[in-house]
């Protein structure tokens, strides 16, 4: 499957450039089949001149690439992050009693988080390319972060995110494709570990061993 993806990629770039490389951002950002770091390390292969000093480089990657990429990022993070804004709470509050956490803990948490340090832990988390994008757009939805920093903030982590893997896949063009798929294995079992540590907390949360451990600490 990876193979076929690859190739449907790396076709694409190579007959439409950039702008293949603006669609394929926005859709890997909702879809997470579609693995994240091959469309950013390809375009850094293909489309940036491989003989071009550092310097030069540094500069089409960063103009001619990381601005449109991260903000057909930002843009596609809006679907997820919608998505979690407006049916989060209503889904929580359904189903209080089955995961046991109810909308009140979450407001507590997210008042915990408000401001700087909300904003440095969104950018932070984007900016680190084996973090998946769906998850966070949909963790800042459900917390009910103010849109106009979610963007803000989204952005300015995409930035650092999408110039680190365009300037791999140039630095490295003959090794781009394995390197990619490594980042994306990695992505995926950091999806898993995040689904494990949700359900453990809930099923601590239910069971009421997070409260005994909470008190073992205080």
């Amino acid at each position: 499957m990876f193979d076929g993806i690859t190739n449907w990629i790396i076709a694409s770039i190579q007959s439409y450039g950039v702008w293949a490389v603006i669609l394929g951002i926005a859709i890997e950002t909702i879809i997470v089949p579609i693995p994240s770091p091959l469309v950013l390390m390809t375009a850094g292969a293909l489309l940036i001149d491989p003989k071009l000093a550092l310097f030069p480089a540094i500069i089409q990657i960063f103009f001619k690439l990381t601005i449109p990429a991260s903000i057909a990022s930002t843009i596609g993070s809006y679907l997820v992050y919608g998505i979690g804004y407006l049916g989060g709470k209503p889904i929580i509050v359904k189903y209080e009693k089955l995961h046991g956490v109810s909308w009140k803990e979450i407001s507590v948490f997210q008042k915990k988080f408000k401001g700087k340090k909300e904003n440095l832990i969104l950018a932070t988390l984007r900016a680190i390319p084996i973090v998946p994008l769906s998850v966070i757009s949909g963790v800042a939805g459900v917390m009910k972060m103010n849109w106009k920093k979610f963007t803000l903030w989204t952005f300015y982590g995409m930035i650092i995110r999408s110039f680190i893997l365009i300037f791999l896949g140039w630095k490295l063009s003959n090794l781009y494709v394995t390197l990619a798929e490594n980042v994306d294995h990695l992505e995926k079992y950091v999806t898993i570990i995040l689904v494990l540590l949700i359900g453990a907390y809930i099923i601590a949360h239910k069971t009421g061993l997070i409260w005994k451990i909470r008190k073992k600490i205080l």
